[in-house]
């Protein structure tokens, strides 16, 4: 068996750095925070090599904080508000940009109908209480705030 050993973090080069963001880019979009982080568990901390590698992917746009939000909206929106705000921050997306990219609450009405039908496959809403709150709690999980949740299930 061939074990990695844990190597220790690398003295920092611009073009690795770049070359390595480049890479990571190539295989999803990654926020801002994300990218830190992955420099940060593998080379040294150097903030001005950083700083002028996310310049650099900035002015290529091959990193934008706006882009990921939008793309990440679009690719959860099976999700909740809630549950993607909660997702983005953890990213590091600022609430700005958050409030700019979340659905309306129009759309998270209907959005929670569209989750809620593919669960049922077509049947109706059950009159059961506890059908209805097995239900609940689905939508709940899914990031579902309990407003929209009574409003589509009718409570």
């Amino acid at each position: 068996m061939n074990f990695r050993r844990a190597q220790k973090p690398k003295t920092p080069d611009e073009r690795q750095v770049f070359s390595y963001a480049c890479w990571l880019l190539a295989r999803r979009n990654y926020s801002r925070a994300e990218l830190l982080e992955k420099f940060y568990a593998k080379y040294i901390s150097d903030a001005a090599i950083f700083a002028k590698v996310f310049a650099k992917l900035t002015k290529l746009r091959l990193q934008s904080d706006e882009s990921f939000a939008e793309g990440f909206v679009r690719s959860h929106a099976h999700w909740g508000a809630h549950r993607i705000s909660l997702e983005l921050k953890k990213r590091g997306i600022t609430d700005e940009l958050i409030e700019l990219f979340l659905p309306s609450e129009l759309s998270e009405i209907e959005n929670a109908r569209e989750t809620l039908a593919k669960k049922l496959r077509g049947e109706n809403i059950p009159d059961d209480y506890s059908a209805k709150q097995k239900l609940a709690a689905f939508l709940a999980r899914r990031g579902f705030l309990i407003d929209v949740i009574r409003e589509v299930l009718g409570m």
